[in-house]
C-alpha cells in the first residue's frame, strides 16, 4: 500500500486551519529537509515535538514513517494511532490513509464501513483521492447495495479536479450508461483529460475513439498521435494501432503526429 506524504507545499493550508504557533512551520520544514537527505531519525524526532503538541501534519508524517519502516521497524499499530490523530484534527490524507488501511485490513480486521466514514469525512472536504476511492467503494457496493448514481457523483467530483484515475473512470461510466446516461462525447473528452494527464489507458482508448470517430471527428493525425504515447507506455494495443494507421496516412501526416508524441509531457 502507498501512503501519501505532505511535503512543505501541501500543508500550508493546514498549517493554517490548525492555528500553528510561530516557529511551527520553521521546524516542520526542517523535519521535512531531514527526511528528503535520508535522515529519518532527525525527522522523527523534530514531527514528535510537533505532533505531541496536536500539530496534524507532523502526527500524519509520523504515521507515514511508521507505516514504511523508516529509520524505525514497521510498525502499523503506531502509525494507525498517529493517523488517528491527525484525522481527528481534520487531516483529509490521515482520514484517507485510515480508509485504505481499513479496506486492505493492513495491521487491523478489515472494516471496509468504517473505511467508507473516513473517506466521506475527506470527501465532504474536496479531497480528491478520497473522492475517487469513495465513488469505487459504491459502485462495488462493498459497503451495501451498489450506488451507481452516487458512485458517479463522486468520480466526477474527483475529475473535475484534474484526479486521473477518477477522469479514466469517469469516461468509462459515461461510454458504459453507469449511474449516468451514456454520452460517447462526454466519454472521449474524459478519456482525453485522463490522457493528457498520462494515464496510458485513457491514451488508448482516446486514440481508438479519434481513430473511428467515436465521440469526436475523426482526426488520424491526432489518433497516432495518442497510439504512439500509450506504446511508449507499454500498451501492445494502441502499438498494433499506430502500425494500422501509419499504413493509411501520408509521410507529412506520420511525421507531424511522431512530433506531437515526442513533445508531449502530461499534465
Amino acid at each position: 500500500m502507498k501512503y501519501r506524504f505532505i511535503l512543505i507545499a501541501a500543508i500550508i493550508s493546514t498549517l493554517t486551519i490548525s492555528g500553528c504557533r510561530e516557529g511551527e512551520e520553521d521546524a516542520f520544514a526542517r523535519g521535512d529537509q531531514a527526511y528528503q537527505r535520508g535522515d529519518f531519525t532527525t525527522a522523527r524526532a523534530i514531527w514528535q515535538t510537533l505532533a505531541d503538541t496536536g500539530h496534524p501534519a507532523a502526527q500524519f508524517n509520523l504515521g507515514v514513517i511508521y507505516a514504511d519502516g523508516r529509520g524505525v521497524a514497521r510498525n502499523m499499530s503506531e502509525a494507525l494511532d498517529w493517523w488517528q490523530k491527525a484525522a481527528d484534527n481534520g487531516h483529509h490524507s490521515a482520514q484517507h490513509n485510515l480508509a485504505l488501511t481499513y479496506l486492505a485490513g493492513d495491521g487491523v480486521r478489515a472494516d471496509a464501513e468504517r473505511a467508507e466514514r473516513y473517506l466521506r469525512l475527506a470527501a465532504a472536504s474536496g479531497f480528491a483521492n478520497s473522492q475517487y476511492t469513495l465513488g469505487k467503494l459504491l459502485a462495488e457496493g462493498l459497503t451495501g447495495p451498489a450506488d451507481p448514481a452516487q458512485a458517479f457523483n463522486y468520480l466526477a467530483l474527483s475529475a473535475k479536479q484534474g484526479f486521473a484515475k477518477a477522469q479514466y473512470g469517469l469516461a468509462k461510466y459515461y461510454r458504459d450508461g453507469f449511474g449516468t446516461a451514456a454520452d460517447p462525447g462526454k466519454a472521449a473528452f474524459w478519456f482525453e483529460q485522463a490522457a493528457l494527464r498520462g494515464h496510458a489507458r485513457a491514451q488508448r482508448h482516446i486514440a481508438r475513439r479519434l481513430a473511428e470517430g467515436e465521440g469526436v471527428p475523426r482526426d488520424q493525425v491526432a489518433a497516432l498521435t495518442w497510439a504512439l504515447i500509450a506504446a511508449k507506455q507499454g500498451i501492445a494495443e494502441s502499438a498494433s494501432l499506430a502500425e494500422k494507421l501509419r499504413a493509411k496516412m501520408g509521410p507529412a501526416q506520420i511525421a507531424e503526429a511522431e512530433a506531437r508524441a515526442a513533445s508531449f509531457r502530461s499534465r
